[in-house]
């Protein structure tokens, strides 16, 4: 089946501006990370990074034919692999605390809250989800409304004095929970929802242009109005991971019009060679994201927030080029096992 190149797009472009906030969080000091650059790269990785990567996700999950038994072994095992990624990422660290006696918790490192565990729970409750034989529209829409809007309680009463690694995985507001179900569900579920009403949105498109671009245009006006806001959110990484019900909004006013951007650049400039290599890296996320964090976590030990703002190239360059090579070799050598595999 051929690949719709837009989905590609939009998951290359996401993980291309992953790796800069993960370089700036964890190599780069204060005044470098409190600096324009700093901001500028943390905005760029806001919005149109891991929720559209999830909103994607949920979209897809929702055309998936597969029965509901497999898509929650799928959940299951990528969350699984974030606990293997997590290891690894943070095997630096986890030597030194071993071997010197470093003072850090290892189940905060291990058991932070990552994407990969998101996506697997994400996943796990989308399957459930589809098990509904109606009104799964709507229930889903129930559910967007209820995580984004019930955020702020949840991760007031999820905070407990006791030491707790179950709870970080649902909400609250702890160091080592980047993507807690409360608010990130949200964005799955919003895939799903639009994959589940995508043919009456484009008819409504269809039959009320004038109206669908005041819609639009109105969009546009609420995310400049509202711009402030959410780029302070985004900024400010406690209050981003931990995002309430408005900054949701935001997110997604200013997601619809990234992918109406970058459908008119798949419309026009497809065989561009930089939309080509976006596209390539959006096909190979898993493994480009597992192997930039492979390298950054472990650097991140030695260096951990120390490095001036103009060593940033110095450290981006390399690291982004050794990624795209491993990640290509490993996908040559992925093919070469399932030919010799087929022909066997």
């Amino acid at each position: 089946m051929k690949r719709i190149p837009l989905p590609d797009l939009l998951k290359g472009f996401a993980v291309f501006l992953i790796i800069p906030v993960h370089i700036l969080e964890t190599f780069i000091d204060y005044p470098g990370r409190e600096s324009l650059f700093g901001k500028i790269l943390l905005v760029l990785g806001g919005p149109v990074a891991v929720p559209i990567f999830m909103i994607i996700m949920g979209y897809f999950m929702a055309v998936s034919r597969k029965s509901a038994a497999q898509n929650v072994l799928r959940g299951v095992l990528i969350f699984i692999l974030g606990f293997f990624l997590n290891i690894g990422l943070n095997f630096h660290l986890l030597l030194k605390i071993w071997t010197e006696g470093w003072k850090f918790d290892p189940l905060q490192a291990i058991l932070g809250v990552d994407i990969f565990y998101l996506a697997g729970l994400s996943i796990i409750v989308l399957s459930v989800l589809k098990t509904i034989k109606k009104g799964q529209q709507w229930i889903a829409l129930a559910l967007i409304l209820l995580v984004s809007g019930s955020t702020s309680y949840i991760n007031e009463i999820l905070m407990v004095t006791e030491r707790n690694y179950i709870l970080p995985f649902i909400g609250g507001e702890y160091s080592w929970s980047y993507f807690p179900l409360f608010p990130w569900l949200t964005y799955p579920l919003t895939g799903f929802l639009f994959q589940k009403t995508e043919s009456q949105i484009r008819e409504f498109i269809q039959k009320q242009k004038v109206v669908s671009i005041a819609i639009l245009a109105f969009t546009f006006i609420l995310v400049v109005i509202f711009s402030k806001s959410g780029i302070e959110t985004t900024i400010n990484l406690s209050e981003y991971y931990h995002h309430n019900f408005l900054f949701f909004l935001w997110t997604l006013g200013v997601d619809v019009l990234w992918v109406l951007l970058l459908w008119l650049v798949v419309q026009k400039f497809s065989q561009f060679s930089v939309i080509v290599f976006l596209r390539w890296l959006g096909k190979n996320i898993t493994a480009f994201y597992i192997i930039q964090w492979l390298i950054i976590g472990n650097i991140a030990t030695a260096i951990y927030q120390t490095q001036e703002l103009s060593k940033y190239l110095y450290w981006f360059i390399p690291i982004f080029i050794v990624t795209v090579g491993l990640t290509f070799v490993l996908k040559k050598i992925f093919n070469y096992w399932l030919k010799t595999k087929v022909i066997h």
